[in-house]
């Protein structure tokens, strides 16, 4: 009998030990990966306490549970002011992920929470449909869990990095994977980047969505209304934004142009440029609407218009996604295959990493609640 028992714990010694040379193999290759990039080696580059972080962590990979390795690995990234990096867990049909379900009890919770400060993340949340409702509570220092009521699944962790920013693992019901968000933003009683919130009001600073991506018309005399809606580099959309510039470049007569860059998720310059270049000759006033889903190429785009005499810009700061990027956009899988790295591999510029996570604070914030953005714009020129 003894000899079973001992055969048995060297079995589970062996798989253990092997667990554990797996999660190294993944740490070290992901270390490896981020001391490549740009944004590794312009903030962190022969860092001590970097290289103490990774020998700490190098030290404690002994679980066989593949979410808590992935935890630790993520910390790797959590240093780095790079929101445009990603990690996350490949989809893999056989892997049989089990939710963090605490016990709470939801009628208890409702009550504690339900009048917590609007501007305080913890409290009680619904999606943006307003169909389920959660809490966000904090779990542990700087840490948080974003917990759906009725099913009493985690949802999300969030991990605080700037005052009201968070590194965010969040979970993917089908097929049971997660990945790392970074620079989830609270703001205005919204998670900005997860679509969780705490009122329900009309909020006026999220572009209503629009035909197409670009659009012009005048909107009041001698006030035009420039919408552009994406930055996308993919060769369709910059032949739609090209043609679409041509057609409308002899049209912009107006002395005011309102520029709307409200969530416009970035791209590249091949589409952008030739908007920063008109915009830089235009002769009248230019006033920028910019919000928190403005990000990257897009943030790029009011950086090189902000500042001179003629631009105003207006509504919220931008998400603060902005510097470094990826040419290529090719993620890298570790060597356990269960996780993949998404690298940067452009060069940031100090003007922009000034930006990063902080965002583009605008000249002039704009009431989300009270009316139309376009409205209060036209409202200031007059």
């Amino acid at each position: 009998m003894a000899k079973y028992i001992f055969i048995i714990l060297l079995v589970i010694g062996a798989k253990s030990y092997g667990q554990e040379q797996l999660n190294i193999a993944d740490l070290d290759f992901l270390y490896q990966a981020i001391q490549k990039t740009p944004s590794y080696k312009d903030q962190l580059k022969n860092d001590d306490s970097y290289r103490r972080l990774y020998q700490d962590l190098r030290q404690n990979l002994k679980t066989d549970n593949d979410f808590e390795a992935y935890q630790k690995l993520a910390q790797l990234i959590y240093p780095v002011n790079d929101n445009h990096l990603g990690f996350y867990r490949n989809a893999d049909s056989t892997y049989k992920f089990q939710y963090l379900k605490p016990k709470i009890d939801s009628a208890a919770i409702e009550s504690k929470f339900k009048n917590y400060p609007v501007d305080s993340v913890e409290g009680i949340y619904t999606d943006y449909k307003g169909v389920n409702r959660y809490v966000v509570y904090k779990n542990e220092l700087n840490s948080y869990y974003l917990q759906n009521l009725k099913f009493g699944a985690v949802e999300a962790i969030l991990h605080k990095s700037l005052k009201n920013n968070f590194d965010v693992i969040r979970f993917v019901r089908s097929p049971g994977s997660y990945v790392l968000l970074r620079n989830v933003k609270f703001t205005n009683s919204r998670l900005i980047g997860l679509g969780y919130q705490k009122t329900a009001e009309k909020n006026y600073s999220v572009l209503v969505e629009s035909n197409g991506n670009f659009e012009y018309k005048e909107v009041a005399e001698n006030i035009g209304y420039l919408r552009l809606g994406s930055f996308s580099s993919s060769p369709a959309n910059i032949k739609t934004a090209t043609d679409f510039f041509n057609d409308v470049k002899p049209k912009i007569l107006t002395k005011n142009l309102i520029v709307d860059v409200r969530n416009n998720g970035g791209g590249g310059y091949k589409t952008s440029k030739q908007f920063i270049n008109f915009l830089k000759g235009f002769n009248g006033n230019v006033y920028i609407l910019q919000n928190e889903y403005t990000v990257s190429n897009a943030e790029q785009f009011i950086i090189q218009l902000r500042g001179r005499k003629n631009v105003k810009t207006l509504g919220a700061t931008t998400k603060g996604t902005i510097t470094y990027g990826s040419n290529y956009g090719n993620a890298v899988l570790l060597p356990s295959k269960r996780f993949s790295f998404y690298p940067t591999d452009m060069n940031g510029n100090k003007q922009e990493l000034h930006f990063e996570s902080l965002g583009i604070e605008p000249d002039i914030l704009l009431d989300p609640v009270s009316a139309d953005w376009i409205t209060q714009t036209i409202k200031l020129i007059k």
